[in-house]
């Protein structure tokens, strides 16, 4: 098409480059979008030598969690206090657990191959904060020797929408 008042050729948008632009955004859209999570950017756990086990008494609305905590490290470890994250949707509350039978046994230093093993019952903490009974998983966190963070796999407390332990 020639414009008649400038003589100047006018050459419009070609669809096929147009189409490449666009994927060449989306592209990009989608690289930045993938790098700018939190979770690309960790590097794969090794393991670290210290292990966590949590089991329940019972598969659904359980009263106790057992907890064991064992050093497979050829070096002796502190753990500091452990903490028990209730989680429901977005919603966390955690509770650091300071005593055991009323006596102050964290820190606690765990010596290379040994087990430390602790049941938490649940009943204080639903009589402290009674919306704890709609949360609906649970797991346990503690540092060790002051910088690295250990959690445990979250526990099913009580059966959803979405996930069920059977």
């Amino acid at each position: 098409m020639i414009n008649p008042f400038l003589q100047i050729e006018v050459i419009g948008p070609q669809s096929d480059k147009l189409i490449w632009i666009f994927l060449i955004i989306i592209i990009i859209g989608i690289i930045v979008y993938l790098f700018s999570r939190k979770s690309s950017f960790k590097m794969p756990s090794f393991n670290s030598g210290v292990s966590i086990k949590t089991k329940k008494n019972r598969v659904y609305h359980p009263s106790v969690i057992h907890i064991e905590i064992e050093n497979e490290t050829k070096k002796a470890i502190v753990i500091e206090h452990p903490i028990v994250r209730f989680k429901r949707g977005r919603d966390t509350k955690a509770f650091k657990i300071k005593a055991v039978n009323a006596r102050n046994i964290y820190p606690l230093f765990l010596e290379a191959g040994k087990t430390h093993q602790l049941p938490v019952a649940l009943e204080p903490f639903y009589d402290y904060d009674r919306k704890l009974k709609k949360f609906s998983r649970l797991r346990i966190e503690f540092k060790y020797n002051k910088e690295k963070d250990k959690k445990s796999k979250y526990l099913l407390l009580k059966p959803t929408l979405f996930r069920s332990d059977r």
